[in-house]
């Protein structure tokens, strides 16, 4: 659980200084990145490429559920995912 807070915390970083997008000072896993915090197509596009910087994990040229996008809590399970993924090859 420690893991995902301090991913969560990365995120945080990301949505703020990089996105410049106002962040509640309480973060949720249920938080909704479109609805909650007004990210739009292009910003999850940007948001993809910090995460690969941040986490130093790559995603896949195609095929990216949408649905990873929907809330932190997803983002953050496909982070976990990368990085397992990353730390296999």
């Amino acid at each position: 659980m420690e893991e995902r807070q301090a991913v969560m915390q990365e995120l945080r970083t990301i949505l703020e200084e990089s996105l410049e997008l106002e962040v509640p000072d309480v973060l949720d896993e249920s938080m909704r990145l479109y609805e909650d915090f007004g990210i739009d197509s292009i910003m999850v596009l940007q948001l993809m490429v910090y995460i690969e910087e941040v986490f130093r994990v790559n995603l896949p040229d195609e095929g990216v559920d949408p649905d990873h996008f929907l809330t932190l809590g997803s983002a953050i399970d496909l982070i976990e995912s990368l990085r397992k993924a990353t730390v296999q090859e």
